[in-house]
């Protein structure tokens, strides 16, 4: 069904270039002022600084208001967030909000589809972010901030992160463009990528009138089970003899791609669908592999469970290791140090990512301890974890979670929309979550093809966490998601590029691009069709990491 999809790309298109076509807004740069802007005495904002930026070659005039908010409610005490508007010149009556990623507390801490933040802008729409109510200590990747002392958790700083803080922006930032224009905001969007895909989700669930349109990639969408994967991933390569060199990445991806890229049909490098792969790391010694290596890829595939085997979190995906992200997210340049001592790298911040996160997630959020030794303390061995730290890590960080459909229902039910996007080689969240949340949202919404209509989900080969990788994986969401909420016209694929030039639509799950003949580098040689769910398909490395649930 080709002629769907190029009318999918004719509405993006049509909606980039004509955002707002008749209705856009010009303001006066007279009001691009501390004095102008606090005039409008929004409710718990004040506003710290207003700047005219001049015009670039790639962004237009517009004015950048720094300011605070107080924010306050949820059951907790009040708390204070900075945030950045940048008010465009010429307005198109929309407004953007952009994610942050990691632990945020920065206002330069943005993460969302680098495509979407370039293009912000110079299409008009208003654009804002938060530092989510803390500052992260740049000298540290330890969320400090967290702690008032030890044992004391900082409340107000925890749900201002979890959820209050985006909410309480954007509800005064709505005020604050619309006053500055004098128009009205016809459509507002949350676009986030890792935690800013967490905070799009969480919009969704708990504030449903806040936006008409979320876009969530690669969201770090459990907190509570993501910290005891991060050990997991970064522990099963931590034994000195399951070490794998850097300089065995492309042997162990070539062995992948020897047995899963030609089943979508086509041998092109890329691997469309890894759940279905059938890769025993064990086939992989000697040729590949020392049998302790093996042993701790399989851990790393593998998914997490309880003492009883009760499935906790999925595990891994495979291939693109060289590309995506899996050397520094898993693995470091060199083996661990000392693999027994409390900081296996050699001190705090040290280590591959997936163990600094990990490690710092239980110190702080989890056990309130800056001092807690996770590698001797910590109750999980391998890919077990007891039923006690499962229910301390769900006490302490469940109310940043944003991985419950249910949730999802009112935001849907209203007529928002939301794309969904995850990197199939991300190192740092396993794509199998989002599998699992969207599956479950299709059975909750009654089926693939009813919950279409409101939210999409798209699968990236070979991409890592929010970007890198092989295959093509840049495209755009704001337009995509623009052209659905405000012409009606559902992404039916995203084209795709790397920067090699390679093109590739990016098809709705659970649908697979299938290739039609030509260039097979080229986007016009792949097809997505509608009565095609081969995405699906679960092998042996799908089943061993749990993407079926």
């Amino acid at each position: 069904m080709s002629w769907l999809f190029y009318l999918s790309m004719l509405g993006m298109l049509w909606s980039a270039m004509t955002p707002a076509a008749g209705s856009a807004v010009t303001a006066s740069a007279s009001r691009c002022s501390v004095a102008a802007l606090s005039g409008f005495e929004v409710d718990a904002v004040t506003i710290t600084s207003a700047t005219l930026d001049a015009a670039t070659a790639l962004n237009p005039e517009y004015c950048r208001v720094q300011g605070t908010i107080i924010t306050e409610g949820e059951g907790v005490g009040r708390g204070s967030a900075e945030f950045v508007l940048k008010l465009p010149a010429l307005w198109n009556r929309r407004l953007v909000f952009f994610g942050c990623g990691g632990n945020c507390g920065s206002l330069d801490n943005i993460s969302a589809n680098a495509n979407d933040i370039a293009a912000a802008l110079p299409l008009g729409y208003a654009v804002v972010n938060t530092d989510t109510g803390h500052e992260q200590d740049p000298t540290t990747p330890d969320p400090t901030w967290i702690l008032l002392a030890p044992g004391e958790p900082d409340e107000s700083a925890i749900i201002d992160f979890d959820y209050r803080s985006v909410h309480d922006v954007t509800v005064a930032t709505k005020v604050l463009v619309q006053d500055y224009y004098s128009g009205t905001i016809e459509h507002a969007y949350f676009d986030g990528c890792s935690t800013g895909g967490r905070q799009s989700l969480m919009e969704g669930e708990r504030y449903p009138r806040d936006f008409d349109g979320l876009i969530a990639g690669d969201p770090v969408m459990a907190l509570d089970a993501q910290r005891a994967t991060s050990i997991k991933q970064s522990t099963a390569f931590l034994p000195p003899a399951a070490y794998i060199p850097y300089s065995l990445i492309p042997a162990v991806d070539a062995a992948v791609l020897s047995n899963c890229d030609g089943l979508d049909g086509t041998v092109d490098g890329l691997i469309q669908n890894p759940a279905e792969c059938s890769v025993d790391p064990s086939a992989l010694v000697p040729a590949v592999l020392s049998a302790p290596q093996a042993e701790g890829l399989k851990l790393y595939l593998e998914k997490l469970v309880d003492r009883q085997g009760m499935l906790v979190a999925p595990g891994m995906s495979l291939g693109d290791y060289a590309t995506s992200g899996f050397e520094g997210q898993a693995e470091t340049s060199s083996p661990a140090a000392d693999p027994t001592a409390a900081q296996p790298w050699g001190g705090i911040g040290k280590g591959p990512a997936a163990w600094i996160i990990g490690d710092a997630g239980i110190r702080y959020y989890v056990e309130y301890d800056p001092t807690y030794d996770v590698t001797a303390d910590w109750p999980q061995a391998g890919n077990v974890i007891s039923r006690a730290a499962i229910d301390l890590l769900r006490r302490r960080e469940g109310t940043g979670d944003s991985d419950d459909p249910g949730k999802l229902h009112e935001y849907l039910r209203r007529g928002g929309k939301l794309i969904m996007y995850h990197g199939f080689s991300d190192a740092q969240v396993s794509p199998y979550r989002s599998l699992w949340f969207y599956r479950a949202l299709a059975a909750q919404e009654r089926g693939y093809t009813a919950l279409q209509s409101r939210a999409r989900l798209f699968m990236i080969p070979g991409m890592g966490h929010c970007s890198a990788g092989s295959g093509p994986n840049s495209f755009a969401t704001l337009s995509a998601l623009d052209s659905w909420v405000s012409h009606d016209v559902a992404p039916e694929a995203l084209v795709a590029v790397n920067k090699s030039g390679r093109s590739m639509p990016l098809c709705k799950f659970p649908e697979e691009a299938t290739y039609i003949g030509g260039v097979v580098d080229s986007a016009g040689s792949w097809v997505c069709a509608d009565d095609d769910q081969r995405l699906l398909r679960i092998g042996v490395d799908g089943a061993l990491a749990g993407a079926a649930r």
